[in-house]
Order: structure tokens, then C-alpha cells, then sequence
């Protein structure tokens, strides 16, 4: 299985998150569970000082200075903005950093967590306490409450243990007011795509699974739910409301219907709007919603200092992608293009590795390996 990366893309304003791991589309890191239990804590304090700058010589003046978020959380990882709020987990714990004060707090924590996901209702996670099996957990959005007990290991939150789910490569994608969207490692099924009920984890509904290929970079976009087949050929899932249900509460979806492929690259998806994004490495092309009317819309061998691209996501009518280093020596290491129409405007540079990041209208916020937690101006 590839690891996880985190894309959170909920209707056409985006909560987003997304790894530093070009290779491997959304998903993030493959930190097991811990050995040792992590009791969780409050802490409270000022914002921190704002963090330097890029000191890369070759990262462009234009680059806002970063600011620090926190600098204790230096494993942080699974970002995702929040009213408010950037949620993440650094290590075993989920920490939640007010973005008005700097207040941190730690409404979760277990020995045996292994990915997080958050919006404004739920946070989500993905355990192992009898590896690699996952246990799948929802809890209230940032009450103490659902804070676990070490020693009891009780919470008050809802659990369900799918079978033949391996934590290691499951994670949650996208949510939406009633549901979030898993992609599981399923053992003998391979990579599986469902909608979960955020009131019964027991209530699922399978959405794709293609004969054991590998799936990635899965997203929400308004109702739809598209991903990628080994990389290579994009998939799309409708979901349409039944108009004689006044509730909106009955949804059918399609079976996965592929809409376009690529042979020369692999894709890092993003969609959003009236277009398809796929970031190659090389460049980022652009395509309508069934895959045609090709664009490149930022291609990296022409900047003044050629990049790499990675990972990409969609939101705000904006697509974000990583720039990677292109050499061990690269000045400009590693960084996050906003793309808007024609408009390329680097917000991120010259930073160690970026393990996920998230953005909204106002900001990006992206955790750094070994330096904490960032956030800086679109």
C-alpha cells in the first residue's frame, strides 16, 4: 500500500489537506501506534513569535514571512482548518491551535492512534490497539469530553471495528454535513472507497472498489466523489439527491465511471468547479469534467528556477500544489504554488519537508517536518 496523504475537499469551498509525499497522491505518513500511552493535557498561551522568512537566496521577495503556529509539535501531520481552528495529530495526540489567540489544546489522545480527520462537527480517527487492525472512531469536534482515558481507554465516542480493515493505509478524506468518506486498505478487497455515517459508523455504503487496484488521491467535489487508478486513469462517483425526499436524506451513487487517463505521467489529482487537475512532476494540466480541452497551466521546466511538482487540491477557485526539491542542492526546496486561472503565486519556500498542508480563503497552514506548525498569507 502506498501511505497516506490527507485531501479534504468538501462543496466548492475546500477544508484541505494534503502530504508532502509526491509519490504516493493523499496520503501521509504510516506512523504506527506508539509504545508508550500519551496522556492527554491542556495547555494554554500566547500565539508565538513569528518565525523567519525563507533564507533561501533564491526564493522570491514576494514570499511572505511564515508564522509559527506551534513549535512543539514537530511530528505533526493530518492538517485540517476548522472554523477558527487548525486541527492536526503529532504523534498520538489531536491538537487543536485557536488561530485568534494561539490557545493549544489536546482534545484527544490514544496509544493506539494512527491517522486523525477533523471539520467543524467530528474528529475522526483511525486506531490499531490489535495491529494492523483498524478501529474506526467519531468524536465530538473539540470537546474535552471525547478525550480518552489511558487507562480506561473509554472515551464516550463511537466506535466500530470493520472487518479485515488495516490501519495502516486507511484514512478519512472528505466530509460533508451527514457523512465522511474513507479510503480503506481492505485484506483480500484492496483499496475500497465508502460513505460513513457521522451518527452510526455502522451505517456504510461501499462506493468503488476496481478489481484490487490501487486508489488514490480520493476527494469530494460538491456531491461527487473522484480518485485516481493506479495513478493513471481518473475516476468519478456520482451522488444524486432523490427529489422526492424533502429531507435530502436519500442519495444514490453511480458506479465508478472513468473519465480520462493519462499514459506519459502519473496524475496527483485535484478537482474543483468546472475542471480537473493533474500535477505530472513536470507540469499541471488542466482539463473540463470529462476530461478534455487540455491546458498546462503551470509548467515547471520554464520557471526561472526549474521545480518539481507534487501533490495537489483544490478550493476557494484555487489550485494549491507542492514544489519539491529538484535537487539535493535546490535553494528553493520545498514550497506551495497557489494557482488561480493564469495566476501563479508561490506562498510557501525554501522549507524543510512539508508533511501535509491545508488552505482557505485567507491563509495556508502546512506542518514541517522536525519544525513544527506554519502558516502564512495567500
Amino acid at each position: 500500500m502506498r501511505l497516506y496523504l490527507g485531501l479534504l475537499l468538501v462543496g466548492s469551498v475546500a477544508l484541505v489537506a494534503c502530504s508532502g509525499d509526491d509519490g504516493g497522491g493523499l496520503r501521509l505518513d504510516n506512523n504506527g501506534p506508539g509504545t508508550a500511552p500519551s496522556t492527554p493535557t491542556t495547555s494554554t498561551g500566547s500565539a508565538p513569535a513569528a518565525a523567519p522568512g525563507p533564507v533561501a537566496p533564491a526564493c522570491p521577495t514576494t514570499v511572505a514571512a511564515a508564522t509559527s503556529i506551534s513549535a512543539t509539535d514537530t511530528n505533526a501531520t493530518d492538517v485540517h482548518l476548522v472554523p477558527g481552528a487548525v486541527m492536526f495529530r503529532n504523534d498520538l495526540k489531536v491538537i487543536r491551535v485557536d488561530l485568534a489567540t494561539g490557545v493549544r489544546t489536546e482534545p484527544y489522545a490514544s496509544p493506539d492512534l494512527v491517522h486523525s480527520f477533523s471539520d467543524a462537527d467530528v474528529i475522526v480517527t483511525i486506531e490499531s490497539p490489535n495491529p494492523p487492525d483498524a478501529v474506526l472512531k467519531v468524536l465530538p469536534a473539540g470537546a474535552t469530553s471525547g478525550t480518552m482515558n489511558p487507562n480506561t481507554k473509554t472515551d464516550g465516542g463511537l466506535t466500530t471495528t470493520p472487518p479485515n480493515w488495516s490501519a495502516g493505509g486507511t484514512y478519512v478524506f472528505a466530509s460533508d454535513a451527514t457523512s465522511f468518506y474513507v479510503l480503506a486498505d481492505v485484506t483480500n478487497q484492496g483499496d475500497t472507497i465508502y460513505k460513513v455515517s457521522k451518527a452510526d459508523p455502522n451505517q456504510m455504503t461501499q462506493l468503488a472498489n476496481l478489481e484490487q487496484s490501487s486508489l488514490g488521491d480520493p476527494q469530494l467535489s460538491g456531491t461527487d466523489v473522484w480518485f485516481t487508478r493506479d495513478q493513471k486513469r481518473v475516476y468519478k462517483v456520482t451522488q444524486t439527491v432523490d427529489a422526492a425526499d424533502p429531507t435530502g436524506a436519500t442519495v444514490t451513487a453511480s458506479d465508478p465511471t472513468e473519465i480520462f487517463g493519462i499514459g506519459y505521467a502519473n496524475c496527483n489529482l485535484a478537482v474543483g468547479g468546472s475542471h480537473t487537475y493533474c500535477s505530472t512532476g513536470k507540469a499541471l494540466e488542466q482539463r473540463d469534467l470529462t476530461g478534455g480541452d487540455l491546458q498546462t497551466v503551470l509548467d515547471a521546466q520554464k520557471m526561472s528556477s526549474p521545480t518539481l511538482l507534487g501533490a495537489a487540491q483544490f478550493g476557494s477557485d484555487t489550485v494549491f500544489v507542492r514544489s519539491l526539491p529538484s535537487s539535493t542542492t535546490d535553494a528553493l526546496k520545498n514550497g506551495i504554488h497557489a494557482i488561480k486561472g493564469t495566476d501563479d503565486k508561490l506562498l510557501v519556500c525554501g522549507r524543510e519537508a512539508i508533511n501535509a498542508f491545508a488552505a482557505d480563503d485567507t491563509k495556508v497552514v502546512w506542518a514541517e517536518q522536525g519544525k513544527g506548525v506554519f502558516s502564512a498569507p495567500r
